[in-house]
């Protein structure tokens, strides 16, 4: 690396200036998918790693100790992990976005794994607590029984809106509080205060504040990116379905090519409807022949239906479909016994000639007094 990455610095001056860069692409006006956004959280990433790298030098977190044994230079120090987590997530790479969430969420694990090495889980609930002591003790084991991304935010999800709602407020009030100590810490250099034990106390809780806060945002990061990673494996896996068919399609395409001019080239596929078995190719693995054949292409095949229609022509006529269809049980013949034709009246007979004339009359009244669809509810009324 060159001497922009800060590889030639020292590890408090990369990590300030870490900071300040970190905070700048936070505050960034630019997309996070623009050129000069990607530059910036390249250049990021490799000063943070260089961070990482010394940090991990001069193996400064140990169990044997605790934060008031560190400096609050040194104590900052333990964030390098968060901060470098929260750059590769900036990191805008289609093709490898899945290592480079896995990578992330390594980081943010180191993160806790140090915070619990610490001790500092002053803002956690007590399940938290107990699923990252679990998961630091698995990692210093080298165990797989280390909680997943999933397990450690089911945790600190909460149990409803309530608690979610708190929680969201926790983290204002403690961003807050951050705000109004690094207004303390900028008046204090200003003004070159003569009480320099005071500006300490301000520093260390400053620091404190600040990994304290971390821990909320790293628990709540981890869930996205477990998300994000199912979403990007499932796109992966997508495209590798994609291209394996599309790769197929294209073998297919190229046996046809090839199989135009093969003389049994279909051949292998086809059944003798006599015997019910598969074709014999036409030669042998040693290019003798096997049967007599007939040499023929599609072009034969095509050339006969050119002036042919092009829709299907009947197969049979009229006659001989009904007598198929008659075979095969769908025409129903015969049936009952035919009713009796209606007796006609005698015209000498003026008795039933009244009846008739009566019943009809009857009947007529009955329409004019039940129009048609009178009854049927919804039916036309008009």
């Amino acid at each position: 690396m060159g001497e922009t990455d800060g590889s030639q610095d020292s590890l408090r001056v990369n990590f300030v200036r870490a900071q300040r860069e970190l905070r700048a692409i936070n505050n960034s006006e630019h997309a996070s998918s623009s050129e000069e956004y990607q530059k910036q959280a390249r250049h990021l990433v490799e000063r943070l790693r260089v961070c990482n790298t010394q940090v991990q030098h001069l193996s400064l977190f140990s169990s044997n100790e605790t934060p008031d044994d560190y400096s609050t230079n040194e104590l900052k120090l333990i964030l390098v992990n968060a901060y470098l987590g929260e750059a590769l997530q900036k990191l805008h790479v289609p093709d490898n976005r899945v290592s480079v969430l896995e990578e992330a969420q390594e980081q943010y694990r180191l993160f806790l794994g140090n915070c619990f090495t610490l001790g500092t889980f002053k803002p956690l609930s007590e399940a938290e607590r107990r699923l990252l002591t679990r998961h630091a003790e698995s990692v210093e084991q080298s165990t797989p029984s280390a909680p997943s991304a999933k397990a450690i935010i089911q945790a600190s999800a909460g149990k409803g809106r309530n608690d979610k709602i708190a929680r969201y407020k926790q983290m204002r009030a403690m961003q807050q509080e951050i705000a109004e100590l690094e207004t303390k810490l900028s008046l204090g250099d200003s003004a070159k205060s003569e009480n320099d034990e005071d500006m300490d106390e301000v520093e260390r809780e400053h620091a404190v504040k600040l990994i304290d806060l971390k821990i909320y945002q790293v628990v709540d990061d981890m869930s996205a990116i477990s998300d994000e990673i199912a979403m990007a494996k499932q796109m992966e896996e997508m495209k590798r379905r994609t291209s394996e068919s599309v790769s197929g399609d294209a073998r297919t395409a190229d046996r046809a090519h090839e199989s135009d001019w093969q003389l049994d080239s279909d051949l292998s596929r086809q059944i003798d409807p006599r015997t019910g078995q598969q074709v014999r190719p036409i030669f042998d693995k040693n290019g003798r022949p096997t049967r007599p054949f007939v040499i023929t292409n599609n072009r034969q095949r095509i050339k006969d239906g050119v002036f042919r229609p092009g829709w299907a022509l009947p197969t049979m006529t009229v006659d001989e479909y009904l007598e198929q269809e008659k075979e095969r049980g769908n025409i129903i013949s015969g049936g009952g016994k035919e009713p009796d034709p209606k007796p006609e009246i005698n015209d000498n007979d003026h008795e039933a000639l009244d009846a008739e004339t009566m019943k009809q009359r009857d009947w007529d009244n009955f329409k004019d007094d039940n129009p048609r669809g009178w009854g049927n509810r919804g039916g036309s009324r008009g």
